[in-house]
């Protein structure tokens, strides 16, 4: 019994020391992952705000249907495959999109593209993600490596630092101390109660924030994440490619197909709720089916997605994907991962349960530095006490 008490007692003063030296080795990276997660906790709302607005004007007061703006799209994306994104919101314009960064943006009741002005918070966005990927060095630099690197001690941080929370008694005393705030006599019992109160009370999402981190930095957690689940890994620089999208045959018939605007509308009625609905125009025009994403999350909760496939020749939903067998792929996983680690994928709750842990982080460095700063520094500047020379007797 001795022997187990000792051995226990042995690990845990290996794990603090552990838990320590890397926090101090580590420390000033991890506080500038956590600041800069803290100012892009809510960068998609805040990009929105500066986003063009349009209204009916001149008129026109209703809007052109998806053909006509197809056809206002097309030489602009020429012998390529497009898709249309309508918003629920009227007063946002239409994406033009084809592949994954070539936008336009349509107003949907004259039909002119809009030159949107430059956004004022996406070159500040960019800077502040730039600098919580590799400290504003370059994508492959010493700079990416130490964040990965302070990513993964990040997590072992976590990992040892929930074993040492662990109380030696089990009773609610020594449980409330690491709980609850509480106004402390000396600034060492202050610093303690911090560290250990809101390590507890933000462990499960900086558990996902960090170690979604960390599977997106190594290569051999990404294969033991999608592994576990069945899946074969992606290669890390290489985006995985995407289903290709059926377009359907040809029409053999000279039979006139049915409108986008109808299959756009057929959309609309017949899902509820959406946010937006994406209408992939097929490069080839006589396609016989045509593909179509609803969306009733954020754009980035893929259980919140269906995807519908309608003929153009009688305009009905042939084939319907729904959350669950969209989401059983190793893109997306890929997918939920990469929004998992910002909290998106649980919309604005998870973002800002997101946004406190890296806070929270910001003070469990700082009081992790204040607590080993008392411990290893400050003796070495206390006064060592003079040896009292007692007189003899005579």
């Amino acid at each position: 019994m001795a022997s187990s008490k000792s051995s226990q007692s042995s690990f845990r003063r290996f794990l603090f020391w552990s838990h320590l030296i890397t926090g101090v080795a580590v420390g000033i990276v991890i506080f500038i992952l956590a600041l800069t997660g803290a100012l892009l906790t809510y960068e998609a709302q805040i990009k929105e705000m500066f986003e063009p607005r349009i209204e009916a004007s001149g008129g026109q007061m209703e809007m052109l249907s998806a053909d006509e703006l197809v056809a206002i799209a097309a030489p602009a994306f020429p012998g390529r495959s497009t898709s249309l994104s309508y918003v629920s919101d009227p007063s946002k314009p239409v994406e033009v999109r084809a592949g994954r960064r070539d936008v336009k943006l349509l107003d949907p009741y004259s039909g002119a593209f809009i030159e949107a002005p430059a956004n004022p918070a996406q070159q500040f966005f960019h800077f502040v993600e730039d600098v919580h990927r590799s400290l504003s060095v370059g994508f492959d630099s010493w700079g990416a490596d130490t964040v990965k690197a302070a990513n993964l001690a990040f997590l072992f941080l976590i990992v040892s630092g929930a074993y040492l929370w662990l109380p030696r008694k089990w009773k609610w005393p020594f449980l409330k101390q690491r709980m609850v705030l509480a106004k402390m006599p000396t600034a060492k019992a202050r610093d303690f109660n911090w560290h250990h109160v809101f390590s507890f009370w933000v462990m499960i999402p900086l558990l996902a924030v960090v170690g979604t981190g960390v599977v997106f930095s190594y290569d051999w957690a990404s294969k033991v994440t999608y592994n576990s689940l069945g899946l074969e890994a992606p290669v890390h620089g290489k985006r995985p490619q995407p289903p290709r999208k059926s377009e359907g045959k040809s029409a053999t018939q000279t039979g006139q197909l049915v409108s986008y605007q109808s299959i756009l509308e057929t959309a609309q009625t017949s899902q509820s709720g959406w946010t937006s609905i994406s209408v992939t125009i097929p490069s080839n025009p006589n396609a016989k089916s045509v593909n179509v994403l609803v969306d009733r999350g954020n754009g980035k909760q893929a259980s919140k997605e269906t995807r519908l496939v309608f003929s153009r020749e009688s305009g009905e939903v042939v084939k319907t994907q729904d959350p669950e067998a969209l989401t059983a792929s190793t893109q997306s996983l890929r997918r939920y991962i990469r929004f998992l680690h910002t909290g998106e994928v649980y919309g604005i709750i998870g973002q800002t349960l997101a946004g406190l842990a890296s806070l929270a982080s910001l003070l469990l460095v700082w009081t992790g530095f204040a607590l080993a700063w008392r411990r290893l520094i400050s003796p070495l500047f206390r006064p060592k006490a003079k040896p009292t020379i007692t007189p003899m007797a005579s």
